[in-house]
C-alpha cells in the first residue's frame, strides 16, 4: 500500500496516527505530495483524487481511497484489533459523530484560515484568497477555540 501524504498535515497526521495505533506502519509507503509546488493540483496527482488533497491511500490492487476516515476505516477493517471506528453500531455511529464533529469545528476551519488569512501555499497554489473569509474562520464561534491560538 501507499500513502500520498503531506508529512506535516492535519489530515495526513490522522492517518499516521490510525496507522501507529494498528501497527501497520512498516506495510505502507509514503509518497510525499509536496503541497508548496502544487503537485495536488497536477494531472497525474488528479487522476489519484479528483480533489487535489490528501491523504491517499492507493492499495495493490490499484484501488484509490481518498478522505482521512475513509482510510482510517479500511485500516481499521485490515485486522480488526485494536478497534478504532467502533465494534458496536452504536460505537461507529459515535466515533463517526466526533471525527466529523473534529473536521467541521476545528480542521475545516484552520485550512480555511491557512489557505485565506495567511501566505498559505503560496502564490504559485493559492491562485485566489479570500482574507475576510479567513478572518471570519479565526473568529468561529463553535467550541470556544480559534484557529490562531491552534497555531
Amino acid at each position: 500500500m501507499k500513502i500520498y501524504d503531506w508529512p506535516t498535515g492535519p489530515y495526513p497526521a490522522r492517518v499516521r496516527i490510525a496507522l501507529a495505533e494498528k501497527n501497520l506502519r512498516s506495510r505502507v509507503q509514503f509518497v510525499t505530495v509536496d503541497l508548496y509546488k502544487g503537485e495536488h493540483k497536477q494531472p497525474n496527482f488528479l487522476a489519484k483524487n479528483y480533489s487535489g488533497t490528501l491523504p491517499v491511500l492507493e492499495l495493490d490492487d490499484g484501488t484509490f481511497i481518498g478522505e482521512c476516515t475513509a482510510i482510517t476505516e479500511y485500516l481499521d477493517a485490515l485486522d480488526g484489533a485494536p478497534t478504532l471506528t467502533g465494534r458496536t453500531p452504536r460505537e461507529k455511529g459515535v466515533i463517526h459523530m466526533m471525527s466529523k464533529r473534529a473536521e467541521i469545528e476545528l480542521l475545516d476551519a484552520i485550512s480555511v484560515y491557512f489557505h485565506h488569512a495567511t501566505p498559505g501555499l503560496g502564490p504559485h497554489v493559492e491562485i485566489y484568497q479570500n482574507a475576510e473569509w479567513g478572518a471570519v474562520s479565526a473568529i468561529r464561534p463553535s467550541g470556544g477555540c480559534t484557529t490562531s491560538t491552534a497555531f
